[in-house]
């Protein structure tokens, strides 16, 4: 099992990532919102899979992207529901989400966040869907709202579940079907 697991999350500009990491740690939401949080440290003992994690708020650029994302286990690429634009901006080309699956080596889990659900009726899902079949990469999409606490802890928790029980080693996405079981050789190697 792993020892820890590093969260990075990106996306546009003020689509709430400081907010969200602010809301988590502090359990309310924060009256001031600095630029970019510096990476905190969840420790193993308050966390669901007794793991430490480390969130990084990450505030550059989409094209030094590649640069920051080595050193993640997963990647929360953050959007906006009640700003259409911040969903093709932060999920199309040439926008984060792209640069986060180019072909970079090992691959890893990406959570989709919509945040600010608390400013609209009904969900994004519709406008999602179709990205998400797009990047099989994608584990999941969480709608939440830092503002009202809602599914804070879930996003954290399914980015977590992600690295400690990955799915691609047991369903291939582009095939869409379960992987067959490795056979082992019977004899030493």
């Amino acid at each position: 099992m792993r020892r820890d697991v590093r969260i990075l999350l990106l996306g546009e500009a003020q689509v709430g990532k400081t907010s969200l990491i602010l809301s988590l740690v502090g359990e309310e939401f924060p009256e001031e919102v600095p630029p970019r949080a510096e990476e905190i440290t969840i420790p193993a003992d308050v966390t669901p899979e007794k793991v430490p994690t480390h969130i990084v708020d990450y505030s550059g650029s989409g094209r030094s992207l590649p640069g920051a994302r080595p050193g993640a286990n997963v990647v929360c690429v953050v959007y906006d529901v009640s700003e259409e634009a911040t969903i093709e901006k932060g999920l199309g080309p040439p926008a984060p989400l792209p640069l986060v699956t180019m072909g970079l080596q090992p691959r890893v889990p990406i959570i989709l966040v919509g945040n600010k659900s608390d400013l609209r009726s009904g969900s994004s899902m519709e406008a999602v869907l179709p990205i998400m079949s797009q990047f099989p990469e994608i584990e999941t999409c969480v709608e939440c709202s830092a503002k009202n606490l809602r599914n804070i802890s879930e996003l954290f928790y399914y980015a977590q579940k992600a690295v400690l029980h990955p799915t691609a080693p047991l369903y291939d996405p582009e095939a869409k079907q379960v992987c067959p079981r490795p056979t082992l050789s019977a004899q030493p190697p």
